[in-house]
């Protein structure tokens, strides 16, 4: 088994975003501590409609409330998790995944980029990944603990899910999403 995983929506799922009032209100990556819930609605449906899933990836990586409570999600390290109030065919309780835990994951030199810039102050951007490959002696240098979820400072496009994680969820047979090994992954499929 891979050690690290992509999460991918694996049914037809409406796209939900915020509204207007709440569109900074749940960052990726970066820390929010909203008093209520934060609206989230659907911007439009599939012709069949969808129902909805137990986990959906966009905009970001979130699970049904109640799932999420029976799980030991709560205290990995660089993560919070945001209450949000799904407005599909009712209301429905979900947390919303916020990462801010940035490791240097992706094998620079040995993945196949199609788009790699570094600037003066040192900053990367990756796009266009033909085939991934995970720096390995990079993550055994970081304890376990902080690298459990994670996401690529370059590259914020994916959130890296150590096996351990993917276990707990995919022993529950969740709709919604499938999750891909990150070790060998393509932005082009295949």
């Amino acid at each position: 088994m891979s050690e690290y995983f992509f999460a991918r929506e694996n049914v037809g799922i409406a796209c939900y975003v915020f509204a207007d009032e709440y569109i900074d209100a749940v960052p990726v990556d970066s820390f929010t501590f909203p008093a209520a819930p934060v609206p989230l609605v659907i911007q439009y449906d599939s012709e069949e409609g969808c129902s909805v899933p137990d986990v959906f990836e966009m905009p970001a990586f979130s699970l049904r409330k109640s799932i999420f409570n029976t799980l030991d999600l709560q205290a990995i390290a660089g993560t919070n998790w945001v209450d949000i109030d799904l407005v599909h065919n009712g209301n429905h309780e979900f947390v919303m995944l916020q990462v801010a835990n940035h490791l240097k994951a992706i094998d620079r030199v040995n993945s196949d980029i199609k788009r790699y810039r570094k600037d003066d102050d040192g900053d990367e951007m990756i796009s266009g990944i033909r085939r991934l490959h995970i720096d390995q002696k990079a993550l055994q240098q970081v304890e376990l603990a902080q690298r459990l979820i994670f996401i690529d400072p370059a590259w914020y496009k994916q959130v890296f899910f150590h096996k351990s994680v993917v276990e707990q969820l995919t022993k529950l047979k969740l709709t919604g999403v499938e999750f891909i090994p990150a070790e060998g992954y393509s932005d082009f499929g295949g």
